[in-house]
């Protein structure tokens, strides 16, 4: 069996893995003080799928006490091409108000 690679065809890294590793860690720190003396509950917010692993990632440099939600929308149907016709696949379960 082949051994997969994740970078073949990559002839050029823009931001490398440090750089946004640096990012994050930087706005974690920035939600992280804009919320802090807030009285509101923090919901942060991920839209399925193609953002988890920043999610993640993000979630763990947010110093405060966080709810997360999870939504699906789609706009490409079978297709490569978007409709710009939004479809929510999976709402939001918390109230955001």
């Amino acid at each position: 069996m082949a051994e997969k690679n994740w970078e073949y065809g990559i002839e050029k890294v823009l931001i490398n893995e440090d750089q946004i590793k640096e990012r994050v860690k930087a706005l974690g720190k920035e939600i992280t003080d804009f919320y802090k003396d807030k009285d509101e509950e923090l919901i942060v917010v991920c839209l399925l799928k193609g953002s988890v692993i920043f999610f993640a990632d993000l979630c763990r440099e947010i110093r405060l006490p966080i709810k997360m939600d999870f939504m699906t929308v789609s706009s490409y149907g079978n297709s490569t091409e978007s409709s710009r016709d939004v479809k929510i696949i999976k709402d939001l379960e918390e109230d955001i108000r």
